[in-house]
């Protein structure tokens, strides 16, 4: 936050790819939608504030906690046609906490069954630092501070990678139309869905084994 002659202007801290030299930097994008890169002696106020995570429109963001463990989870849910594939099983697969209606559960459910399982793959991982899975894939080891819930916050409001999913089944819940799904499991086609489909049980032990990095990986396949 700038002060100049007694007035104060909110901003927001942000992080780009500097158009100059292709470096990773970190700063701040004022009202007007400028960026200004974080430099030494600048001068901000830290303000407290609840937690937000944004929605599934880029621009639009909503207040809601991430909590795992608090609630009986139901079971596993993924689209029949997905469960043929592991990459893609373990991308779109989420442990729901409500029944889903006719098979089916609403964009707002699954949004955030996937913002719980991100926390819990970031809560659970003891092998690599989360900083260095998320410097690997992003170069964004700056998002990983704070708690599990801090973390996924902040990767669903930097990272396009991280909300892409999410965008792609909220298209297919909506209009379950063959463009939808072929967007759904790009680069692969129907015909490459050939193997076996797995079922909750063999699922839900997928998930539950899955890492942060393996999830990461899946991202990019």
């Amino acid at each position: 936050m700038n002060e100049k002659a007694g007035r104060k202007t909110l901003a927001t801290v942000a992080s780009r790819q500097c158009p100059v030299c292709g470096h990773h930097e970190i700063g701040y994008v004022t009202a007007d939608g400028q960026f200004h890169p974080l430099k030494p002696g600048t001068e901000i106020e830290v303000v407290e504030s609840a937690p937000l995570v944004p929605s599934l429109e880029p621009d639009r963001e909503f207040q809601q906690e991430i909590t795992v463990g608090d609630e009986p989870v139901y079971g596993v849910w993924l689209p029949e046609a997905l469960r043929r594939d592991r990459a893609l099983r373990l991308k779109y697969g989420v442990m729901v906490k409500e029944p889903p209606q006719g098979g089916v559960i609403s964009v707002a459910a699954y949004q955030r069954a996937y913002l719980e399982k991100l926390q819990n793959l970031i809560e659970k991982e003891e092998d690599i630092p989360i900083p260095v899975s998320l410097d690997r894939f992003f170069m964004a080891a700056h998002l990983a501070s704070g708690d599990a819930a801090e973390i996924v916050q902040g990767m669903w409001r930097e990272l396009e990678e991280i909300k892409r999913p999410v965008w792609l089944m909220k298209a297919w819940l909506e209009r379950q139309d063959e463009e939808s799904f072929a967007e759904l499991i790009a680069p692969r086609s129907r015909d490459d869905l050939s193997g076996d489909p797995v079922g909750d049980q063999a699922l839900t032990k997928e998930l539950e084994s899955l890492s942060f990095e393996a999830f990461l990986e899946t991202l990019e396949a």
